[in-house]
């Protein structure tokens, strides 16, 4: 059974979720998602580990760390604190694409409490390439009263999945792949819309920290997952160039969907069985989801999803006719709930 609970560390609220039983395996998720998006690998392995899937600070349901980060030490600092306050002295770690990143700062930071670093979508990026992400990826998503700023979300989501990185629409980064179906592009950019102004926070510091260098310096097993058909494989194959001592290790998934997801698990509970069993003496608080600001429309559904997005903008156009009181903070958070019910 999967449980929503949190931590209060330093004042600022942690929100997790938590399953199963065995040795613990904390799980991080990727930019600018959640730990929803974790959830379905989360449950096939609640059946060998206790797992811990985390919403980032300023992501989910957890509280932002109170000022801007800079780097990813800035949310390890903070989870070392959770982690202490969990009495979890020593886990298993699993991160995808920004959840990798701070699985390895962590796993560098406090090698002794980490059993296994499993890391997937990790890639390295040259320093070039990386200044370019930083200047062009990340377009301002504040809330617009007029809406103008779902049209890029939308943009950023159409392509990111013909081109990585997003941004550079030229061939050299073309992923000559068909365009995902409407209510995938809709799932991605409701991410966007809940993380709000600050999506790019460790965002950004992740990619700052995705070099091959500090997978070197690991010292306790890690395993690099690949999986066939990637849309940052060649970015992860020059991951997988650098020289590593013998605890780092790689492994390729093939196949669909299911049958990648069925390998990775597998493996993943293979390897467990090396694990300290975990035993939690935490007292964690539940989940009270907080109260939704209360909106009016005069429709009981919100638009069906459409492939140019523009049912967000009709959406958001006919909730801010009902609802003229609210700001565009307000409007984004009501918009959220309408597409949630």
């Amino acid at each position: 059974m999967t449980t929503s609970r949190y931590i209060v560390v330093a004042d600022l609220k942690l929100h997790f979720h938590t399953m199963g039983s065995g040795p613990a395996l904390a799980m991080f998720h990727p930019s600018p998602s959640s730990s929803e998006s974790l959830l379905p690998l989360a449950k096939i392995l609640a059946d060998t580990y206790t797992v811990f899937v985390f919403d980032t600070p300023g992501y989910g349901k957890s509280d932002g760390l109170g000022f801007v980060p800079r780097t990813v030490k800035e949310y390890t600092a903070f989870f070392k604190k959770a982690f202490e306050a969990m009495k979890m002295d020593r886990f298993a770690i699993y991160g995808s694409a920004t959840g990798a990143q701070i699985a390895i700062r962590y796993a560098l930071e406090n090698p002794t409490q980490v059993s296994h670093v499993f890391l997937d979508n990790s890639a390295h990026f040259d320093d070039a390439l990386c200044e370019a992400i930083l200047t062009h990826y990340f377009p301002d998503l504040t809330p617009q009263l007029d809406g103008s700023h779902l049209g890029t979300i939308w943009q950023i989501v159409s392509q990111m999945f013909q081109y990585f990185p997003w941004c550079f629409t030229t061939e050299e980064y073309a992923l000559n792949r068909p365009q995902m179906p409407a209510n995938i592009l809709h799932m991605v950019a409701m991410d966007y819309l809940i993380a709000g102004a600050d999506y790019a926070h460790a965002y950004r510091a992740a990619f700052k920290h995705e070099r091959g260098m500090y997978v070197q310096q690991l010292q306790v097993p890690t395993t690099i997952f690949k999986w066939e058909g990637s849309i940052i494989a060649k970015y992860i194959d020059a991951l997988l160039a650098f020289d590593y001592t013998n605890n780092v290790s790689s492994f390729l998934m093939e196949g669909d969907a299911t049958e990648r997801t069925h390998l990775m698990t597998q493996y993943m509970k293979d390897t467990a069985t090396s694990f300290e069993l975990f035993a939690a003496k935490t007292h964690f608080e539940s989940y009270q989801p907080e109260d939704k600001i209360k909106y009016h429309k005069d429709v009981r559904t919100a638009p069906s999803v459409r492939d140019d997005g523009q049912h967000l903008m009709e959406a958001w156009t006919h909730l801010v006719e009902q609802n003229t009181l609210l700001n565009a903070e307000q409007i984004q958070s009501c918009l959220i709930d309408w597409y949630s019910n």
